[in-house]
């Protein structure tokens, strides 16, 4: 059944988008570029402070002004709607892309917001963080931003229906996909925007892989993956953070990645570089 997705889903009413307001966003360009191999019809965006010289012709390019890290979230809310044309965009970065565009399924385009299983989840009105969430119930996971499809009007609808980014002390409460997936989840859901089901969001994506949540999961059913530990660098080369490695079933996704083709290489990450 997965094939025959492939074989007869168009995406032409998806852009794949990439946001890099600290430099020219060059890094993201074999993210953007095999997103848009796997999900044929798509078209692929860059938004950057500057044009890379790499950029390849089929890669859209506009540009943006400078954003810091909690600049981003701000943007994302409120502004990345203006260069969207299509009725969805998929964000990607250099250390998220698709997988396997076979595994996307249409039902994928009933939902305003999908997102990979992050990190954190909202128990109560406490944000747990490093998947300390697994065993607690009831709870409310934070949807990854960082490979996540949206619709146009979940993108619009901040600037259109008044709903302002909380400027929030804490840094985890700061980031948009908190806000948007737990925080103003309600708020959203209430003006009839959908959000997918743990189950979905499971084979959509993976960030971390969570003890229980994930410990029987098939990783071939994922669409894509998200995590700052795992960076691709060419079309199937990725750079991991070797400190990662020894967290749950982290391995047993390394393997799987090698497994589908991909080339590892083990890189302690340079403090230095932006």
């Amino acid at each position: 059944m997965e094939i025959e997705y492939q074989l007869t889903m168009s995406h032409d009413n998806l852009t794949i988008v990439s946001v890099y307001g600290h430099n020219d966003g060059a890094s993201a360009i074999p993210s953007i570029q095999k997103s848009v191999r796997e999900l044929p019809g798509s078209q692929g965006m860059l938004l950057s402070i500057s044009k890379p010289e790499n950029l390849p012709d089929d890669i859209v390019w506009h540009r943006i002004g400078f954003l810091d890290y909690m600049m981003y979230s701000v943007f994302i809310m409120h502004s990345l709607y203006a260069f969207i044309d299509t009725d969805y965009c998929l964000i990607v970065q250099d250390d998220s892309w698709v997988l396997n565009g076979a595994n996307f399924k249409p039902e994928y385009y009933e939902y305003d917001y999908i997102g990979g299983v992050s990190h954190a989840a909202m128990v109560g009105n406490q944000l747990l963080l490093q998947g300390s969430w697994h065993d607690k119930f009831p709870r409310t996971l934070v949807q990854n931003g960082g490979f996540s499809l949206r619709s146009k009007r979940f993108l619009e609808a901040p600037n259109k229906l008044g709903i302002v980014h909380n400027h929030a002390q804490d840094i985890h409460l700061w980031n948009e996909d908190v806000q948007l997936s737990c925080l103003k989840r309600h708020t959203f859901a209430e003006l009839g925007m959908k959000y997918a089901s743990e189950k979905t969001i499971r084979d959509f994506s993976l960030e971390n892989v969570i003890p229980t949540f994930h410990d029987d999961f098939d990783f071939g059913r994922l669409v894509g993956c998200h995590s700052t530990s795992r960076k691709l660098v060419s079309d199937t080369h990725i750079l991991v953070n070797p400190v990662c490695v020894t967290s749950h079933r982290e391995p047993d996704f390394l393997s799987f990645l090698q497994s589908i083709g991909y080339t590892i290489e083990y890189v302690a990450p340079d403090h230095t570089q932006a």
